[in-house]
């Protein structure tokens, strides 16, 4: 592209300077569609990109495009409509300009959303959440030419702002704000990134979907069963494309493996192992931070939500929320998401356990956290037992240091399938499988390419809502016989553990926990 074709894509320095955000709580600053961008319009800001003069000047003093149309036939533009009518000045500008068929080209690329040309032009997103995962999510959207941030919103403003730092090392501009709920107001995002603690991933979904965004959600997919159900009926009811962040499933050896228990390769598989294992010292993640002061830009009270709020812990609160049962599950959550996911992936998606028992406890960590160090969780299906084991003090085997894993057995070979690949082992006696050995490779690129593909087809991606929601709800089976202190048996139907008595009880009414501080999973879903 020559030094004149250049021109009419990109605003000049001294242009786009007022288009810049100065506050978290300005929005309107920097918005998309009829709103002003800074001291401009989006129509202006588009032509000045594109090197348009101003519609008077092509037009002419009072002979602006609309100037002749009765005042009752006005209706506004629709955000499409707005764009596509922008978008025909500036390239029909590019014409009289005389530059060449690529640069015209590149003026709609600069212009039009992915719903309205096809599928060449960008995704713009909004990311709910730029903590360690969120600017990690963030990282892969900027990664894509098809893909473009302009909002990023978490309630730390640190966090914030190193979310507004990368996306301004690729785009000049981008909103920012604290509160969600106005990030999905903006009528140009097309696809939202939840990128939050768990217990904001329902509420999340259930306001961008009802704002008709397509959704990146990631795992677990609730904190709860009932959270869990509401997501799948809201992103059915709305009609738009979810995502689940469980990537395994975008791994091509993962896949392969998937592929060789189905097949039959290693025969009848009657049991199945995950794991997930850390070694931590004995204190663990120590006491925590009760001094809210050295952390500025902390909104505490919103970062609670729903649950039962408690004085401020940083424990509590980046990343370590998860260890919390009021926020997650613990490692059953967190890693067990993504392992029991490729079990059952594997094992047959439509089936779901006839009962659940869990054991274990806080037996050698001594820091604050609620969820066990140490678990033993078992599923019972109809022709399998699936079981997850986690220790949080000790991550060696007798084959040495292994903190994940799945174990297929079956009786012609054991599979062993990881993040690094995938391993056969054959069963001799019983006539055995060729061992065959597979490495690792790249999971998070190719399930990105899945949802963006799946937001132009309008097809469900490789982890659906209903998937994510299958996965999550074991899960969760797992945490509520733990915190009942039985065993449980599962009404399919229901989705609520059957029988009758106190552990009976306990059991879903942490299925179903209650919402509290004037939340609710139904419109407006904040009700004080």
């Amino acid at each position: 592209m020559n030094c004149r074709e250049r021109q009419i894509c990109l605003m000049t320095r001294t242009e786009i300077r007022g288009a810049r955000m100065n506050t978290p709580h300005n929005p309107a600053s920097f918005c998309i569609g009829s709103r002003k961008i800074g001291s401009i319009t989006r129509s202006e800001s588009i032509n000045r990109r594109a090197g348009v003069p101003p519609a008077k000047t092509l037009f002419g003093e009072g002979q602006l495009p609309m100037s002749h149309v009765p005042q009752d036939e006005k209706k506004p533009l629709s955000r499409r409509a707005f764009i596509k009518n922008a978008a025909g000045v500036a390239a029909g500008a590019a014409v009289a300009s005389g530059i060449g068929k690529q640069a015209r080209a590149d003026v709609y690329k600069s212009i039009l959303p992915a719903s309205v040309l096809g599928a060449n032009e960008k995704i713009l997103t909004g990311h709910i959440g730029t903590g360690g995962m969120g600017r990690s999510n963030l990282g892969f959207v900027l990664q894509r030419d098809d893909m473009q941030p302009i909002a990023v919103c978490d309630l730390y403003d640190r966090n914030l702002k190193r979310g507004e730092q990368m996306v301004k090392q690729k785009f000049e501009n981008v909103a920012t704000y604290h509160d969600f709920r106005e990030l999905l107001e903006m009528k140009d995002i097309d696809a939202v990134v939840i990128s939050t603690p768990d217990h904001w991933h329902c509420l999340c979904t259930l306001y961008a979907a009802d704002a008709k965004k397509d959704i990146y959600c990631e795992k677990p997919l609730s904190t709860t069963i009932q959270e869990g159900r509401a997501m799948v009926e809201s992103v059915r009811r709305n009609k738009v494309v979810f995502q689940g962040g469980t990537m395994q499933r975008s791994g091509a050896h993962f896949q392969e493996a998937v592929e060789l228990v189905r097949s039959g390769y290693i025969g009848k598989v009657a049991f199945v192992e995950t794991f997930s294992h850390e070694t931590l010292p004995v204190e663990g993640i120590g006491p925590g931070d009760d001094d809210i002061s050295k952390y500025p830009g902390c909104d505490w009270e919103f970062h609670q939500g729903w649950v039962e709020h408690r004085p401020f812990n940083t424990n509590r609160w980046i990343y370590h929320f998860r260890w919390f049962l009021e926020y997650s599950g613990g490692k059953i959550t967190d890693w067990g998401a993504h392992l029991i996911d490729i079990a059952l992936w594997a094992l047959g998606e439509d089936k779901q356990p006839k009962s659940v028992v869990a054991q274990g406890g806080k037996y050698v960590i001594t820091d604050n956290r609620t969820t066990p160090d140490t678990l033993e969780v078992i599923w019972e299906y109809d022709d399998y037992l699936l079981t997850f084991c986690n220790r949080v003090y000790n991550a060696y085997t007798p084959q040495g240091y292994s903190d994940h894993g799945i174990l297929f057995h079956g009786t012609l070979g054991t599979m062993r399938v990881d993040r690094g690949g995938y391993e056969v082992f054959s069963v001799p006696n019983n006539g055995g499988c060729e061992p065959k050995k597979q490495g690792g490779g790249p999971m998070n690129e190719p399930h990105w390419e899945n949802f963006v593909e799946c937001i132009r087809s309008r097809k469900d991606p490789i982890v659906s809502v209903e998937t994510l929601h299958n996965t999550t709800r074991a899960c969760h089976m797992g945490t509520c016989s733990y915190v009942a202190g039985a065993k449980l048996f599962w009404d399919a139907e229901n989705e609520r553990f059957s029988g009758s008595g106190e552990a009976v009880e306990k059991a879903n009414q942490w299925a179903y926990r209650e919402y509290l501080n004037g939340w609710s999973l139904k419109p407006p879903y904040r009700i004080a």
